[in-house]
């Protein structure tokens, strides 16, 4: 696939479903960075926080809780 780097911190690489980033363009990104997670957000297209935003509010605080 070519060069894999590894997140200190961490990293949530988000979608949704129906974006003009899909889930598949977004998942080879996650996949190049070691340690890194990918959320795809359903019922979504590029606006996640407006069109989910009780879900994308809980994968926010999953995410910084997992960095603490």
């Amino acid at each position: 696939m070519g060069v894999q780097v590894s997140c200190c911190m961490g990293a949530d690489f988000t979608c949704g479903r129906y974006g003009e980033s899909t889930p598949e363009t977004t998942e080879f990104y996650h996949e190049l960075l070691t340690g890194s997670k990918l959320t795809v957000f359903e019922k979504s297209t590029h606006m996640a926080m407006l069109e989910e935003p009780e879900n994308y509010i809980q994968a926010v605080r999953s995410f910084l809780r997992q960095i603490e």
